[in-house]
């Protein structure tokens, strides 16, 4: 019986939900943050210089929802500013001394996964989900790179 993208979709999501659930909520206690808080620290470490407008406009919510976030991590030393030299009124962001923490724990929680979980995975069978999910993100981008252009 051939399933539909419908079903397939709802188990990948639940099937990611559970995993998140299973490995990460440990750390998450640990920092207390909420996922929005955790989702903007992971970018924030992936996107050097990134800008609070980046933010906002790469999660597609507002400005303000987004310095309220930002202020949050940055009195928990989770993240720090720098002034943009071009631009005197922009700020860059960057991981403060507890964002290096959490992201230094998320490594060595790492570790751990691949010693006790993944490495009884067969690499083949985990290099092609890593592949689907980057090939899902460059169509979820192109579309959405598309809808900003019809809208201009």
């Amino acid at each position: 019986m051939t399933r539909t993208y419908k079903e397939v979709i709802n188990e990948m999501n639940r099937a990611y939900n559970e995993f998140y659930i299973l490995l990460f909520q440990e750390l998450k206690d640990e920092f207390g943050l909420t996922g929005q808080q955790e989702s903007m620290l992971f970018h924030i470490n992936l996107n050097e210089n990134t800008t609070a407008n980046h933010i906002a406009t790469t999660f597609n919510v507002s400005k303000s929802a987004v310095s309220q976030v930002l202020s949050k991590l940055e009195k928990q030393k989770m993240i720090s500013k720098q002034v943009n030299p071009n631009n005197k009124r922009e700020y860059f962001l960057t991981l403060g001394p507890n964002g290096s923490k959490y992201i230094e724990r998320l490594s060595e929680l790492d570790d751990v996964l691949i010693e006790k979980y993944f490495s009884k995975i067969d690499i083949n069978a985990l290099e092609q989900m890593t592949e689907t999910l980057t090939r899902i993100n460059k169509v979820i981008l192109e579309e959405k790179q598309k809808d900003l252009n019809c809208n201009e």
